[in-house]
């Protein structure tokens, strides 16, 4: 019965072990630890595999040579386990390839030894199925060096354990020492001890397997797994391969003797009793799997439940505020949180900040800023962030790790869900830790996957609803400035001998409020101001009617443009105290029997004026600051002449800023262009091809603001 254990164990073994290594090389390639740890599983595998020949080949010619084999593997694998002890956690500042070769140079020596010379073993025989080794004096070498190796590897953790700061690693390597300590010294104590000093053979296949599955599951979750789980999650697991190594003994005993039974009525190989037996071991291992996994889940949290629950709860809700809030706070008490921040990106300001916190401490206000390492990857990978992916993901968050701990650190941060509008970063949802100090396990995290998605939505349905409501407000407000502005706006242009002039004004919504207007206080004058006024609704448009009544008030000021700004300055701070939207105005007297033209600018674009006689254009523009914020604010006045031909070009900003959906503005240079192009035109039929222009430019995209076109050519 032994016999049979002692033969199929190592054969199960190996499979395992080999997969493993191969598994954890792919999985992590790139990094230091998994290929050693790849040579660890490799040269386990080895000892499994020899020991799996020498049952097997019992009565073979190469016995001999397959127990030198065992050992020779097994001083390799405590190589091994010291080099990834020096590895392991993986680290920043790799460790040199001639350190780790010079480690392991001692076990080579002696491994080479054993092979090729009988100084270790000198024979080796079956009787009852049991082997009996006749041991040399290198055998004893090979057991102390074996049992240093193991020591030494402890020092090294205990070590790292010390010393690293971090604690997902610190949780991890006690873990490793707890787990493989245990199951490595009953390695050396039934292969190696026993066999030598009272030729008890019971525990010589038992405890390298027991050893190779527990130790190896330990490392494999440890080393890979903690980038979907956490320390609590992997023990539960790796405890979980524990019960099931140890546990299919029982069945696998059964059918030996069941197998003995029958083998003595009928005929049968021992490869068919070893095949059924593994086949027996397989079943029983996916069956306890099951059950372990849902007795443990019983303990965990239902994420989907909990998800269902949020979405009856925040499909009734219909403002930004109250969805944050209570998806803030939903998961703040469902999951036992500490604390739930919530950062939302500030439109003025141009970085995130904190809109929700569910502690309601009085910080210092923390601002992340929109080309934060944070914020750019983010941009680039739409998936929650676990805290353990940026101390282990060395590929993403090597160079930017310390900015983002920083973060993380100053608010006990567990993960991040980022929140996204129009494909753009809107906000992010920082849960921290639980009350008792601890993070959710990794896969219970990644779970919330649904539960970001579910957010996001509601978002997105909320910010529609809120500008919904904006555009009927903003239709309302139109309508109630109607009359105002229909009182304001310019009907016609003034048909005066030798100058020409086309306007253009395409409000934002469909009514703007910007304000143009034309005076013609003699015969051979014209006055025009042309303003900017930010906001819409009534408020705004009582603006244009200020605008007129200065306007149209002070015709007989109209050939002095500084007192014509003076004027308007004044009465525009009188309405608003300092206080009002930003306005910008640009004014200017034209004489055209002289061909000349007066002009003071506050804050508008200055006026572009395409001379004929050099095929270019010149800027006509004064110092000003917008209109209304200082009564005492001063505006320059100054004079240009002009020829025949000249032509005049007066622009609102919102026209060369206008962008098209591949984020190209419209710009000044393409506006010159078009004028220098139609040069010989009226300025009706310029207006219309540079208003054609604009549209083909801008496709279905639309401007942000009311849009003013002035042109003006001199005859």
């Amino acid at each position: 019965m032994l016999y049979y254990i002692n033969t199929i164990s190592p054969a199960v073994c190996v499979i395992v072990l080999i997969f493993t290594a191969f598994y954890v090389l792919i999985k992590n390639r790139g990094g230091q630890s998994p290929v050693y740890y790849f040579w660890y599983n490799i040269s386990g595998a080895m000892i499994m595999l020899s020991i799996f020949l020498t049952y097997y080949f019992y009565d073979s010619k190469y016995t001999l040579l397959f127990a030198r084999m065992s050992q020779a593997s097994t001083i390799i694998f405590s190589a091994a386990f010291f080099n990834l002890s020096l590895t392991y956690p993986e680290k920043q500042k790799k460790i040199k390839w001639y350190i780790t070769t010079i480690a392991a140079m001692p076990a080579i020596l002696i491994a080479a030894l054993i092979l090729k010379t009988d100084y270790s073993i000198s024979a080796v025989r079956f009787e009852n199925l049991t082997p009996i080794r006749t041991y040399g004096f290198l055998y004893y070498i090979y057991a102390s060096l074996s049992f240093l190796y193991f020591l030494a590897s402890m020092f090294v953790f205990i070590y790292n354990y010390v010393k690293t700061k971090v604690e997902t690693f610190r949780l991890q390597i006690r873990y490793v020492i707890f787990a493989t300590s245990i199951f490595i010294i009953f390695t050396y104590t039934g292969s190696i001890f026993l066999p030598l000093f009272y030729n008890n053979y019971t525990f010589y296949v038992i405890a390298p397997t027991l050893t190779s599955i527990a130790t190896t599951v330990t490392l494999f979750y440890s080393i890979i797994a903690y980038n979907l789980m956490n320390i609590r999650t992997a023990i539960f697991l790796t405890m979980r391969y524990f019960a099931l190594t140890s546990v299919f003994f029982a069945p696998v005993i059964a059918a030996i003797f069941a197998s003995d039974f029958i083998s003595d009525r009928y005929k049968i190989y021992p490869e068919i009793t070893s095949m059924v037996i593994a086949a027996v071991f397989l079943t029983l291992t996916i069956i306890l799997q099951r059950w372990i996994n849902r007795t443990y889940r019983r303990g965990s949290y239902n994420i989907e439940e909990l998800t269902n629950k949020y979405i009856k709860k925040a499909e009734k809700l219909k403002t930004i505020n109250e969805l944050i809030e209570t998806s803030a706070t939903y998961l703040y008490k469902e999951l036992s949180l500490a604390r739930v921040i919530f950062f939302l990106y500030d439109e003025e300001d141009r970085n995130f900040k904190i809109f929700f916190d569910t502690s309601k401490e009085k910080n210092s206000p923390y601002i992340i800023e929109r080309y934060s390492p944070l914020v750019k990857w983010f941009a680039r990978n739409q998936q929650i962030l676990t805290e353990d992916r940026i101390y282990r993901d060395d590929e993403y968050f090597k160079s930017i790790r310390d900015e983002i701990a920083e973060f993380i650190n100053k608010y006990d941060i567990g993960f991040i869900m980022p929140i996204y509008y129009e494909n753009r970063l809107l906000g992010m949802l920082c849960p921290g830790k639980r009350v008792n100090g601890k993070n959710l396990p990794v896969e219970e995290i990644l779970s919330l996957e649904d539960f970001r998605t579910r957010l996001n939505d509601f978002l997105i349905a909320v910010m529609a609803y809120d500008k919904a409501k904006k555009d009927k407000f903003i239709s309302r407000s139109l309508e109630l400035s109607s009359n105002i502005l229909d009182s304001a706006i310019i009907k016609s242009v003034p048909n005066i001998s030798g100058l020409r002039v086309s306007f253009m004004y395409a409000p934002r919504y469909q009514r703007g409020c910007d304000y143009l207007d034309f005076l013609h206080p003699t015969e051979n004058t014209l006055a025009m101001l042309c303003t900017d006024v930010s906001g819409i609704g009534i408020h705004n448009a009582l603006y244009s009617v200020i605008f007129r009544s200065v306007f149209h008030s002070c015709i007989n000021e109209a050939a002095s443009p500084y007192a014509m700004m003076k004027r308007i300055n004044l009465v525009i701070h009188e309405y608003t105290k300092g206080a009002g939207e930003l306005v910008t105005a640009f004014y200017c007297f034209i004489d055209i029997k002289n061909k000349r033209i007066y002009y003071s600018n506050a804050g508008f674009p200055p006026m572009d004026v395409y001379r004929i006689d050099k095929n270019d254009f010149d800027t006509l523009d004064t110092e000003g600051s917008p209109l209304g914020y200082d009564p005492m604010s001063e505006y320059g006045e100054a004079t240009s002449e002009f020829k025949s031909g000249d032509i005049c070009v007066l622009y609102s900003k919102s026209i060369i800023n206008s962008k098209n959906s591949a984020g190209e503005n419209f710009g000044l240079l393409r506006l010159r262009n078009l004028v220098k192009e139609n040069k010989a035109k009226n300025p009706a039929d310029i207006i219309k091809n540079i208003k054609d222009s604009y549209e083909r430019f801008m496709g279905i995209s639309l401007p942000t603001s009311d849009l003013t076109l002035v042109v003006t050519k001199i005859q």
